[in-house]
């Protein structure tokens, strides 16, 4: 009697461990190509230009804001339309803190985010009694409330067009150069995934999905849904303020006029077209909106659109991002993260190279 054993897909979860391993380590596969990321995202800096280097920079802050409203919007299941009220109050802490205070970095940015969570606890106050489109239009409330205080400090303070912030030191280094930002922004958007990753797994991430999937039946099984909901607001609105932060120091000024309400549509974007309640569809969704409009540029030079018609064709590019959206509600509303899960299960199932069974011949 010969017994052969077949090779087990690495797919299939046996062990409890298993199940709550990283994603992107739990196969050698997935090992593989998280090496080759690595590779590719260490020497990027170093082989690409300035400018490219620039919009990857930029890439890093939105995927730190999607992430944050992706917890809240597609996690919770809570609107907020208060992103960029929560991102200016991180930026003007920086501006207050750095410039009245002299503050560093590494005070700023948990200052920062405690700011942010204040105001989120203040914002989620009022998911207690509203739900749907009606807490939606609090959060934008307090979206105008927030801008109003940050535009009279600018205005009033006697800085124009925006507070001046100087380049922040991490000990030693100045970060003065879009290539250092580089490293020090793709670690925190690391940082902050794995977080949220993580915080999916807990009490409270487990409490966010029930309230998402039912809030009713997520009450009745004895989860406080009050508590969960503020809490979804403070931690959202924390990490929304520390992006607004990172945002200021990378641009050296903070501005109103960079948070305007035009900016919650652009995450709402990112995250619809990425996917909701997904870590990979914030970061797909992140890359895609954000460079969209250097996509439009590169195509008016290309084609040498000039004068008017060049001035049009960047007026409605609010239009396409709106068109983008619809078109991602009707063909995939599950967004780019879904048509990722599709994809990455039709190669893990084809050609069947694994099995998971003993074929014994007697």
């Amino acid at each position: 009697m010969t017994t052969i054993k077949a090779k087990h897909s690495p797919y299939l979860k046996t062990t409890y461990a298993k199940d709550m391993a990283i994603e992107a380590f739990d196969t050698p596969f997935r090992k593989k190509w998280a090496l080759v990321g690595l590779l590719i995202a260490l020497t990027f800096p170093f082989i690409a230009s300035e400018y490219f280097i620039h919009i990857a920079n930029l890439i890093a802050i939105s995927c730190i804001g999607a992430l944050a409203l992706n917890l809240i919007c597609g996690n919770a299941g809570l609107l907020s339309l208060g992103h960029a009220g929560f991102m200016a109050a991180g930026a003007f802490t920086t501006a207050i803190m750095t410039i009245h205070f002299k503050m560093p970095i590494w005070i700023v940015l948990p200052s920062a985010c405690a700011v942010g969570a204040l105001l989120g606890f203040i914002a989620g106050l009022p998911s207690l009694r509203l739900k749907g489109i009606y807490l939606g239009l609090s959060t934008l409330a307090m979206h105008y409330l927030i801008h109003y205080g940050c535009s009279e400090y600018q205005f009033h303070g006697g800085f124009g067009f925006g507070v001046k912030i100087e380049d922040p030191q991490i000990g030693s280094l100045v970060l003065s150069d879009d290539r250092a930002w580089y490293f020090v922004l793709w670690i925190l958007v690391l940082i902050t995934a794995l977080y949220i990753k993580n915080l999916l797994r807990t009490r409270p991430g487990r409490a966010w999905i029930a309230i998402h999937n039912r809030d009713i039946a997520a009450e009745i099984i004895g989860i406080h849904i009050g508590r969960y909901k503020v809490l979804a607001f403070v931690v959202s609105s924390g990490i929304t303020a520390v992006t607004g932060s990172l945002y200021a120091y990378y641009t050296n000024v903070a501005s109103v006029d960079e948070y305007s309400f035009m900016l919650t549509i652009y995450y709402l974007a990112m995250i619809i077209v990425g996917g909701m309640g997904s870590i990979l569809g914030s970061l797909t969704g992140a890359f895609l909106i954000t460079v969209l409009p250097f996509m439009l540029l590169y195509i008016t030079d290309f084609f040498e659109i000039s004068g008017v018609v060049k001035n049009f064709f960047f007026a409605v590019q609010s239009g396409i991002f709106g068109l983008v959206i619809i078109l991602f509600l009707l063909i995939e509303p599950l967004g780019l993260s879904e048509i990722w899960r599709r994809i990455r299960v039709f190669f893990q199932l084809w050609p069947f190279r694994f099995k998971s069974l003993q074929v014994t011949k007697r």
